[in-house]
């Protein structure tokens, strides 16, 4: 008798783990939104546009999950914040130190 152990066919192509799920084209730095109302998303890499999410356009085309996608880079977060300025800068406007007893006179811009 066989060992059945392995449930893989002995003709089917062992393609390594199958993915459950397609990349995100809003994480690609492929995506590209065009200004064409009828085809607002794009793909950079395989230069073409849709009028659905490209990811899903080669899924629905190909038949298979899109193999251009690239993740796009994040801004590194371990970089050292802006200090903020350690003396005082003075008071530019007079805005603190106007009179809030005096009326408040209204303008119309509208001629």
């Amino acid at each position: 008798m066989t060992d059945r152990g392995d449930a893989r066919q002995p003709n089917a192509p062992d393609r390594g783990p199958q993915p459950t799920k397609g990349p995100n084209c809003w994480d690609c730095r492929h995506l590209m939104i065009t200004w064409d109302v009828r085809k607002p998303y794009g793909c950079k890499l395989m230069g073409f546009k849709s009028k659905i999410i490209p990811s899903i356009e080669v899924l629905r085309t190909d038949g298979r999950y899109c193999g251009g996608f690239s993740a796009k880079t994040r801004p590194l977060s371990n970089q050292a914040p802006a200090q903020r300025p350690t003396q005082s800068v003075g008071n530019p406007s007079m805005r603190r130190d106007s009179d809030l007893s005096r009326p408040l006179i209204s303008i119309n811009l509208i001629t």
